[in-house]
């Protein structure tokens, strides 16, 4: 049975080498998009690091959300265990995956990125999760959130993949 593992970070920065993940959610569904699973965390800041006050306005996340998360290093460990030989889906794909390249994904893991496959299927549209979200009735409350992403990224596959399917559209 094919699995897919629709994940979402939210970090300090956009910068992969020098910024950190502070949230963690993914959840695992089956080939009919029903959940099989979900992983949650909140990671604790590394020391010297502080939460710039942008990301604090965008997220809604305080450092006094992070003091008791997980250490960065043991949350995408922990995730990939949970992420297994599914393939990986995310809104941005190539943002969350360099972030997740400090732990040790599986060499075969294969990914989606929706972001993409909303352009390839819609391509005079904006990719972006919340435009998308809006143009399709899906519901994207407290949007820069993991899970909340998390369950609007599930929402936009299902319905980009049918699309894309039915157009003959490979991703």
């Amino acid at each position: 049975m094919k699995t897919y593992t629709i994940i979402d970070f939210e970090t300090t920065g956009l910068d992969y080498e020098k910024d950190q993940v502070i949230e963690i959610a993914a959840v695992k569904i089956d080939e009919n998009f029903k959940e099989i699973g979900r992983f949650h965390t909140m990671v604790r800041l590394n020391e010297g690091n502080e939460l710039p006050e942008f990301i604090k306005e965008l997220t809604g996340i305080k450092e006094d959300d992070l003091i008791a998360g997980m250490d960065e290093q043991q949350a995408l460990s922990t995730l990939s265990m949970f992420i297994d030989d599914s393939t990986i889906i995310a809104q941005n794909a190539p943002f969350d995956l360099s972030f997740m390249s400090r732990s040790n994904l599986p060499e075969s893991s294969s990914f989606i990125c929706t972001r993409a496959l909303t352009k390839l299927v819609e391509p005079n549209e904006n990719p972006s999760l919340k435009p998308t979200c809006e143009r399709h009735g899906i519901k994207l409350e407290g949007h820069h959130r993991g899970m909340n992403d998390v369950l609007a990224t599930i929402e936009v596959f299902k319905l980009m993949k049918n699309k894309a399917d039915e157009l003959g559209i490979e991703y």
